[in-house]
């Protein structure tokens, strides 16, 4: 039985939005690239545009985030929530980003030295009703990075 494909919205930071199918490894899903931590690519992340069978490289240092999403349509008529009301109930670091374009939200992160060392980094939201199921953030589109709190277990 094949895998879903990993539906992902590409956030330029010139405002476009590319929305396609993850090309990189079509052997992997959300669940395991998280594991991973990180995204491994050179400089191009290969996108399959939807309505194409051909796979575009989006260059690393053009993009502001890669949107993991549940569908390509959304819902317009909702408004996402982009904070937590309270400290969030999973694990991890919980953060709030502010991009080069003036977005800020919040989010938790797995606490690892990957989000350090690595280009960019996966979010989880902190509205389990969004579209967005998590958040790579490139950390070039970013002009502030908060610690708001950590959640672990011992």
């Amino acid at each position: 039985m094949a895998k879903p494909r990993l539906k992902v919205v590409a956030h330029l930071s010139n405002g476009e939005l590319l929305k396609g199918y993850f090309d990189q490894s079509v052997e992997r899903d959300l669940e395991s690239l998280i594991r991973q931590r990180m995204l491994t690519f050179p400089v191009e992340i290969p996108i399959r545009p939807a309505d194409s069978d051909k796979v575009v490289p989006v260059r690393r240092d053009t993009l502001k985030a890669l949107f993991f999403v549940k569908t390509f349509e959304g819902r317009k008529d909702y408004k996402e929530v982009k904070f937590f009301q309270a400290h969030p109930p999973i694990e991890g670091l919980w953060v709030q980003v502010t991009f080069k374009d003036g977005e800020v939200t919040e989010g938790v992160l797995h606490n690892s030295m990957h989000f350090i060392v690595e280009p960019g980094f996966f979010v989880k939201p902190p509205d389990p009703q969004s579209n967005n199921e998590f958040v790579y953030v490139l950390k070039g589109s970013l002009t502030d990075f908060r610690v708001l709190g950590v959640r672990s277990s011992y």
